[in-house]
């Protein structure tokens, strides 16, 4: 059992990628109902349910053997479209009550390393999604999902999104002004990426949708959605 060892045996550093790429490929074998897209530095293990897209990202520093565990929650219709983009970005070791537990070392142990992770993922993951598996949900627990400072994972555009999708006018135009007032808050690892070519303009499509939310007019922010998500 991978938590029971004391010591670890490095790879050489030519086995650091194709290791992870494994790692990868056998954290997806071990988890139930998820998909994976990777690159040589990002594991992504995602699934949707209702609308929303639960993903556990992990991220390899360069040229180390250090990674790094979090969640995501966003809409599967998010205006932003890169695969990697992150919203209401959790530390595992925040999940589990445990800053210890946020990075682990990818090492010759690997394969034991993704077996106890997927333990994690089966058990207490799988509970914390299911806390916030529906817009509902979340709106109900915005509480806690409300950023507590002014860190860099913006987590406002899920609760717009969650406002939107249970129609709540004072919540919407709440968070809508929390967020275009915070307009520098990096929400995405796709700033390490090469950006996307359908990128909007992030301010222009929040104002709109706010003139919108003014009048409680839902139908045409949701016609907005549909535009920059592509399903017009």
């Amino acid at each position: 059992m991978w938590e029971e060892l004391k010591v670890y045996k490095q790879l050489d550093k030519a086995e650091i990628n194709p290791t992870f790429k494994k790692f990868g490929k056998t954290l997806l074998s071990l988890s139930d109902g998820f998909k994976l897209v990777q690159t040589t530095s990002i594991i992504k293990l995602s699934r949707e349910v209702n609308q929303l897209e639960q993903a556990i990202f992990i991220e390899k520093g360069k040229g180390t053997y250090d990674m790094k565990v979090k969640t995501s929650i966003k809409p599967v219709d998010f205006y932003r479209k890169h695969k990697y983009t992150m919203l209401n970005i959790v530390k595992l070791g925040d999940i589990l009550n445990n800053h210890r537990r946020t990075s682990f070392p990818l090492t010759q142990e690997w394969n034991h390393l993704a077996i106890y992770l997927s333990n994690i993922f089966k058990t207490v993951i799988k509970e914390y999604f299911e806390t916030l598996n529906s817009y509902e949900k979340i709106i109900a627990n915005r509480k806690e999902i409300e950023p507590k400072d002014f860190g860099l994972d913006n987590k406002y555009e899920l609760l717009i999104y969650a406002s939107i999708r249970t129609k709540n006018k004072d919540l919407l135009i709440q968070y809508l002004d929390k967020k275009i007032s915070r307009p520098v808050m990096s929400i995405s690892q796709s700033e390490f990426l090469k950006p996307e070519n359908n990128e909007i303009d992030e301010m222009a499509f929040l104002q709109n949708i706010k003139s919108h939310a003014m009048i409680g007019d839902f139908q045409s922010i949701e016609k907005e959605i549909s535009l920059v998500s592509g399903k017009n």
